[in-house]
């Protein structure tokens, strides 16, 4: 059932399909369920390949299965480690990186997201990010801790260079100050060592 914008990926996942081709470097920096990892996969097809990231195995394991119910496997590298390691995992030249953040739905919300690996794996995720490529993060911010993330994280992007790139932020109006929101941003120029 297509629940349109009461889905607060909707926006976001519509924006990705249009952006990103088959063949691209993307990564699902919280892998959870492997929704968004499955999507990035069936963006990408079989020419590109999807990295995605989580510390719990539990989002691991639940990522390999839906991957495999789907036949989706061969053009996705799982690693069961910390998002903030992208720049040590991930090449340049990546098309779009997505963030969950809060915790692994239906499970302990005692395992969280917090604004030091979150922040570190941004600044990674900033560096290998290709020339127009995207960056999407829905913030939950209804649990404990989630607030200070949120706060940290619009105190960082609200400070990255505007020459560089381009910060979008999507909320409900009518939802109160602990619904989710989405956060897009892309890169507008290329660097100097950046190939075209």
């Amino acid at each position: 059932m297509d629940r349109g914008i009461q889905d607060i990926q909707f926006v976001i996942k519509d924006y990705l399909k249009k952006t990103i081709s088959v063949g691209d470097i993307v990564v699902d920096a919280t892998a959870g369920l492997g929704r968004d990892t499955l999507f990035l996969a069936q963006c990408v097809g079989a020419e590109g390949k999807v990295y995605a990231f989580d510390i719990q195995e539990q989002a691991i394991e639940a990522t390999r299965e839906l991957l495999r119910r789907f036949n989706m496997m061969s053009n996705v590298n799982l690693l069961h480690e910390s998002h903030s390691n992208i720049p040590n995992r991930v090449p340049n030249g990546v098309k779009a990186v997505m963030f969950n953040l809060g915790y692994l739905p239906g499970s302990t919300s005692k395992i969280i997201t917090t604004p030091e690996t979150t922040i570190k794996a941004l600044e990674g995720a900033l560096d290998v990010l290709a020339s127009n490529g995207i960056i999407t993060i829905v913030v939950y911010r209804g649990h404990e801790g989630g607030l200070r993330e949120s706060l940290a994280l619009i105190d960082f992007l609200s400070n990255i260079p505007k020459k560089d790139f381009c910060v979008l932020q999507g909320n409900y109006l009518n939802q109160g100050e602990t619904s989710p929101y989405w956060i897009m941003i892309q890169k507008t120029r290329r660097i100097a060592n950046e190939s075209p």
